[in-house]
């Protein structure tokens, strides 16, 4: 596990990450809308996690960020420290909220120590479902427990998903008036995703600087779709 300085941030990391999702939700799915996808998957994943690790710190530490505490508890924020964890997918990069003057080091429960490694697959599964379907608790529960070895949160997992999908709907129900089309059809891409409904993913038209702007559309019940 590789480790950096503590650097102080004005905002969480989790925060900067929900940033690039957006701004990869205003982008659209262009050319190659399997990775948009992908792209989309991994960045919740990460999400997900970092979410987790800043949410377990402010329970360990006894206060939210920005919120006030008493001059008798011991324990102050002393910014992130970047660590580059192996996962059974590949490298993760996540950011370790730090503490000083304190009678002990946060240690985060996500990645207790052992050969055991996390599974971030399982993470991606689950904002992939977000984004196409929705997802119900069990399949968050089952999900959760496939990442492992340690307890991410099924509840910070859930609101995070349902967080994606209301980017997702906001992103589907942009403006296009201020793009003038020259060519408007419909190029269905039909991704084989897990727990997929069924429901197409199409590009919808290319505007007059070139590049593409992708929209989901889903077929009504017992129709194939366009």
């Amino acid at each position: 596990m590789k480790e950096a300085y503590a650097v102080r941030r004005t905002v969480p990391p989790s925060a900067e990450l929900e940033a690039q999702i957006d701004q990869l939700l205003a982008v659209g799915v262009g050319e190659d809308p399997r990775e948009a996808l992908s792209q989309l998957a991994k960045l919740g994943a990460r999400l997900i996690i970092q979410r987790a690790v800043e949410e377990e710190f402010d329970a360990w530490l006894g206060s939210a960020r920005y919120e006030r505490r008493s001059d008798l508890e011991a324990g102050m924020r002393n910014g992130f420290r970047a660590r580059t964890l192996q996962t059974a997918e590949g490298e993760l990069s996540v950011e370790i909220p730090q503490v000083r003057e304190a009678a002990a080091p946060f240690v985060s429960r996500l990645f207790p120590r052992g050969t055991k490694l996390l599974r971030t697959e399982p993470l991606k599964a689950l904002v992939v479902g977000a984004f196409v379907r929705g997802l119900s608790m069990r399949d968050v529960e089952s999900l959760c427990e496939e990442a492992g070895p340690g307890s991410v949160s099924k509840a910070t997992a859930s609101r995070i998903c349902t967080e994606l999908r209301d980017r997702f709907e906001q992103f589907k129900r942009r403006d296009l008036y201020d793009i003038r089309l020259v060519a408007l059809f419909l190029d269905a891409a039909d991704l084989a995703l897990e727990r997929c409904d069924g429901s197409r993913h199409r590009r919808l038209g290319d505007h007059q600087f070139g590049g593409g702007r992708g929209h989901r559309a889903a077929p009504r019940d017992g129709q194939e779709g366009v």
